[in-house]
């Protein structure tokens, strides 16, 4: 099957079963688009805040980095830029995606 016809859930699956920060559920899965949902606005309006369950952090990441992490999520292929996402996680104080 082409990725290109694959669902968000099943790209999230291939980039899941290749690192331990993500645990392949899609109770996880949810959290995860949630949270990048909010990392993308960030992104868009060229600023280093985002807001996640009504809570402000600062992030550590940069813009450029938070792009490469959703083309991997969007394109289901894993690269080490996925594991900069354990910098967010730390922020928000979950590990539960």
């Amino acid at each position: 099957m082409n990725r290109a016809q694959l669902s968000d859930f099943e790209k999230y699956l291939l980039v899941s079963d290749r690192t331990k920060l993500l645990h392949g559920t899609y109770p996880a899965f949810i959290r995860l688009k949630e949270l990048l949902g909010s990392l993308n606005q960030m992104a868009k309006k060229n600023s280093n805040t985002y807001t996640y369950y009504g809570e402000l952090y600062v992030s550590r990441l940069t813009n450029s980095e938070i792009g490469k992490i959703q083309s991997c999520l969007d394109l289901g292929d894993y690269n080490s830029s996925v594991d900069k996402l354990k910098y967010i996680f730390m922020d928000i104080g979950r590990r539960d995606f």
